[in-house]
């Protein structure tokens, strides 16, 4: 995982020249994992109608609350309640496309097929446990504090259910490719290797490099979970490089927190889920704004797990 621009590693981290600093604070040092457990990841980010559908399913069974009948805001009713969706919001000139119409959740017309946003870290995670529960499947959060520990149990692999992927699964798939990948790994979903990347887009700077690729800071909103057929990575997977962020399961620490590549054994399934105060965000999306970069490999874009926004939403793994 992760990056630094100073070639192959032998058996140590590399030292790290000043002007370097950069990719080694958002993006390194690179570090080795391996992946043991099995899961499958959303071909699409999570779209509207069927965060309305998880709504409708859960008000069904008593178990939202919140001022949503005056389409304010939308919490839990059970447990540690947090707001999981903001029905009022109105960010850059977007709005919350579902609404509460005195019956039911409904979506905007025209805006079922985009990404739902402004929609919480807990606002995921209720609508991967609400998923579950539609097939009979094991919660993987405990509502009580948003942990995935029950009485405990840690259920994280092994049970079968619904989750919010970890950085160390949103970059694997994202970054996959049928060759083994050791250190040549791509920096967008859709390219091979990070020259292109370099060359074309300027680093980043050309944005109409990424026209025919990627939703990445058009300024326009959001656009259709199917959008963009030239974007898909190896996977088929869509928009890992724009559209909307999404949230990862992750809190926010330095990769130091882990055990850097250092020749030794990989570390195995990452996942800091225990200690920290911000969620990871993962991928570009359609908002202008300074910390906002499409790379497979970019990790500090972070928020408190409360935070909703018009650019962030998220997609799901499913655990077998």
């Amino acid at each position: 995982m992760g990056w630094d621009d100073l070639g192959p590693h032998t058996n140590s981290v590399a030292p790290y020249p000043p002007e370097r600093n950069i990719a080694v604070t958002t993006m390194g040092p690179v570090r080795l994992v391996e992946l043991t457990q099995d899961y499958s990841i959303g071909k699409y980010e999570i779209a509207n109608d069927e965060y309305c559908e998880m709504l409708n399913y859960a008000l069904t069974r008593g178990l939202l609350s919140g001022n949503f009948q005056e389409n304010e805001t939308v919490r839990n009713a059970q447990g540690n309640r947090q707001e999981l969706l903001k029905l009022n919001a109105d960010y850059e000139g977007k709005q919350c496309e579902i609404y509460f119409d005195g019956r039911r959740f409904a979506v905007k017309p025209g805006r079922e097929r985009h990404p739902v946003v402004y929609v919480s870290w807990y606002g995921a995670a209720f609508y991967c446990t609400m998923l579950g529960a539609s097939q009979g499947l094991a919660p993987l959060y405990n509502l009580d504090d948003w942990s995935s520990s029950f009485e405990g149990e840690t259920r994280f692999y092994g049970t079968p259910g619904y989750r919010l992927p970890t950085e160390a699964e949103w970059e694997y798939a994202a970054r996959y490719d049928d060759d083994n990948l050791v250190y040549n790994r791509r920096m967008v979903p859709w390219e091979s290797s990070g020259t292109r990347y370099f060359e074309e887009s300027r680093i980043g700077k050309d944005l109409a490099y990424f026209e025919p690729f990627a939703n990445f800071k058009t300024g326009r909103g959001t656009v259709p979970v199917d959008h963009g057929e030239a974007g898909r990575n190896k996977l088929g997977l869509y928009n890992l490089a724009g559209n909307v962020s999404e949230w990862a399961q992750d809190f926010y620490a330095p990769y130091t927190f882990f055990a850097p590549y250092n020749g030794a054994d990989p570390e195995q399934n990452p996942v800091n889920d225990t200690s920290g105060v911000y969620r990871q965000r993962r991928g570009g999306s359609w908002l202008v704004y300074e910390n906002n970069f499409p790379l497979t490999i970019y990790r500090t874009n972070t928020n408190w797990p409360y935070t909703s926004y018009c650019d962030l939403g998220f997609r799901i793994v499913k655990i077998h």
